[in-house]
């Protein structure tokens, strides 16, 4: 085996670990290359995982379709299709209007207007069990801090 074959070998059984400092440190330069339009973080989603479906039992009208409201990657896929609006200051990320949520949304009925086509983060998210969405599903307790992020209304 040659040096660098032993190099290369030994590099990958070694985890990297990095302090939460590094990690935070880390997080800020990929915020920063994603606002400059130079970088995107696409999802981990599992192709094999089924989409989420679930009856709401009226829970929309609590949570007010806040996962509509959230940033994410889309796939080069899901842009080259041409149906998901992306955002052009931000290659790649879902479009957002000026009151954060989707365009795709129909604010009136909550409901989404290319549901066939929506992206796959969009079908494989689920918030039953999102703390950052609900303190209890069960209970209907919405956590109203996931309003924050977005505009105040004029």
């Amino acid at each position: 085996m040659s040096k660098d074959n032993t190099s290369e070998k030994l590099n990958d059984e070694k985890e990297t670990v990095i302090s939460e400092e590094e990690r935070a440190h880390l997080k800020k330069i990929l915020e920063k290359f994603m606002e400059l339009g130079v970088g995107a973080v696409y999802g981990d989603e599992d192709d094999q995982e089924e989409p989420v479906v679930y009856d709401h039992c009226g829970r929309k009208g609590l949570c007010r379709a806040i996962c509509c409201s959230f940033i994410f990657a889309l796939t080069k896929e899901e842009v080259k299709k041409g149906v998901i609006k992306w955002n052009p200051k931000r290659p790649y990320f879902i479009a957002r209007d000026k009151d954060g949520y989707c365009p795709h949304l129909d604010r009136k009925t909550l409901l989404c207007e290319i549901y066939g086509d929506r992206p796959l983060r969009c079908q494989k998210y689920d918030c039953r069990n999102d703390p950052s969405v609900w303190i209890d599903w069960e209970a209907r307790i919405i956590n109203m801090n996931t309003f924050k992020h977005l505009p105040e209304k004029e």
